[in-house]
């Protein structure tokens, strides 16, 4: 496994960079670790989101908060300042439960809490994909299998400015059981712990072998198809201020 700690400017390039992450691990079986910081908010939909159904809209245009696509499924999030976004790439073919969705899920969120646990943080898996300490969620998580590989990311709520997501977001159709019908408000939570601490605990425990100076020249070839041909398209640039 590789280690990238690369934040791009735009969320959207941040975006393509981990689909372009996803399509190298399958062309080659190469895995890697890697976290982004995001400077601005945006709402980020799952790839077959609709907007009307899981975004303030004219919230998010009179703040000038862009609205994107990812390539993986699951819901709506806001992403922003105090926020650490994660990404695992994997090669699905070490083990058998990554061929599988709830396998994906399982596997990843069980690493990633116990990663967390060992800095004391009490947490477990919830839901659909979640991740919270007692009944609050502090982390949402999504993925895309390919036939050989993976791409399994989320957020981490370490110190976010939590009232925007009831004003970005809409209350979700679809919840976990135990939201137990709850706003955004009354649901999720900072973990209150440094984002540099948090990064540092899950390097700690996937144990990368390597860490990137700079992007992998195939890397970038990837990426900037995927620009050309999928993240200009205003099928995924859905608003940009």
């Amino acid at each position: 496994m590789q280690l990238l700690d690369l934040t791009f400017e735009s969320v959207i390039e941040n975006i393509a960079f981990d689909e372009a992450l996803l399509v190298q691990s399958e062309n080659t079986g190469e895995q890697f670790l890697r976290f982004w910081k995001p400077q601005q908010y945006a709402v980020v939909m799952g790839r077959s989101g609709q907007l009307e159904e899981e975004a303030d809209f004219e919230f998010c245009r009179q703040h000038q908060i862009a609205v994107y696509r990812r390539p993986s499924g699951g819901g709506t999030i806001l992403t922003g300042p105090g926020c650490l976004m994660y990404t695992v790439v994997l090669n699905s073919n070490r083990q058998a439960r990554l061929k599988e969705i709830q396998g994906c899920h399982d596997f990843v969120l069980g690493e990633t809490a116990t990663a967390l646990q060992g800095i004391g943080i009490d947490c477990s898996i919830q839901g659909f994909s979640d991740l919270a300490c007692g009944d609050l969620k502090f982390s949402g998580n999504s993925l895309r299998l390919k036939r050989d590989s993976i791409l399994y990311h989320g957020t981490m709520l370490c110190n976010f400015s939590l009232e925007k997501i009831s004003q970005a977001l809409l209350f979700p159709q679809k919840q976990p059981d135990y939201r137990q019908g709850r706003d955004h408000t009354g649901f999720v939570t900072n973990l209150n712990v440094s984002i540099e601490d948090v990064q540092t605990a899950l390097i700690e425990h996937w144990r990368p072998t390597s860490a990137l100076p700079e992007i992998p020249t195939d890397v970038q070839t990837i990426l900037k198809q995927l620009r050309t041909t999928k993240y200009q398209q205003d099928d995924w640039n859905i608003y940009t201020p």
